[in-house]
């Protein structure tokens, strides 16, 4: 049975990356997150907060991969691979990532667009979606199955 998911309200970018600090708490490693939203929706500056929260890297560094497809922060806890699908559109292309060599007991593996691929939906640890509410408003919702 699924936990009961969790909802939160962000107003400002600054909100959503201190809800991301917070939400290092609930995704100790291993997990494999899903990341949903539009394009644009804030899904990279969630992961600003939870590089912070995990010590990992400071959110001036956190940029999206969309062009290089994969980021790696290491912290002393655990290391954040921010990986980026939208740009791929095949298995074959998801193949040539290696992300199931990613996975170790350190691993928190977060995927932007991984809801492309049915794997994905199914190999899931967490569920992280954003609505756009406003120009600044979010919705953000945490499932962990």
């Amino acid at each position: 049975m699924d936990k009961p998911s969790k909802e939160f309200l962000t107003h400002s970018p600054e909100e959503t990356i201190a809800l991301g600090r917070e939400l290092a708490n609930s995704l100790q490693p291993p997990k494999l997150v899903v990341l949903t939203g539009d394009l644009g929706a804030g899904k990279t500056t969630r992961i600003k907060g939870l590089a912070e929260g995990f010590k990992a890297e400071s959110q001036e560094n956190v940029t999206s991969p969309t062009f290089t497809l994969i980021h790696e922060y290491r912290g002393p806890k655990a290391t954040l691979y921010h990986i980026d699908l939208y740009r791929v559109d095949s298995p074959r292309q998801l193949e040539t990532l290696g992300i199931d060599d990613l996975r170790d007991d350190r691993s928190l593996i977060l995927l932007e667009w991984g809801e492309k691929f049915e794997r994905f939906r199914k190999e899931r640890d967490a569920e992280i979606s954003i609505e756009t509410l406003g120009e600044n408003d979010r919705k953000i919702t945490l499932r962990i199955p």
